[in-house]
């Protein structure tokens, strides 16, 4: 719904991957990062969502062609209750709890720049065995 009310182009490449977790926890996760592109993209914007098995884990992308994260954010941005920008409604909670959620499935969640030119928020988790 964020998204057509912004004119955000939202496409999706995904196939099939498993992985350990809580199903709360882990689509808690995906809604966070989708929700955080749709929020700090511009209007008219690209987001893409993909998910693949690469190398025994699976792998989660959420990428835009938004702002990004200025670099003197980046070290701030997993803090608790830090907001990039407060105008936007949350809590600051969304990526500390992303990171958490996948250290505590023995997995890594990284920030960095998109191809698309804007974010890129990947989050691996090995792969249900």
């Amino acid at each position: 719904e964020e998204a057509l009310k912004k004119n955000i182009d939202i496409g999706f490449d995904l196939q099939p991957t498993y992985v350990n977790g809580e199903r709360f926890l882990l689509r808690d996760m995906i809604d966070n990062l989708v929700d955080n592109a749709i929020r700090y993209s511009p209007e008219g914007s690209a987001v893409t969502v993909s998910c693949v098995q690469i190398e025994g884990h699976g792998v989660l992308k959420v990428e835009d062609d938004g702002p990004g994260i200025p670099e003197s954010e980046k070290d701030k941005i997993f803090s608790r209750f830090y907001r990039l920008d407060r105008s936007q409604p949350g809590s600051g909670l969304g990526l500390a709890i992303v990171r958490d959620i996948a250290k505590l499935y023995g997995g890594n969640f990284t920030l960095d720049e998109s191809p698309m030119g804007g974010l890129e928020a990947r989050l691996e988790l090995p792969r249900a065995q």
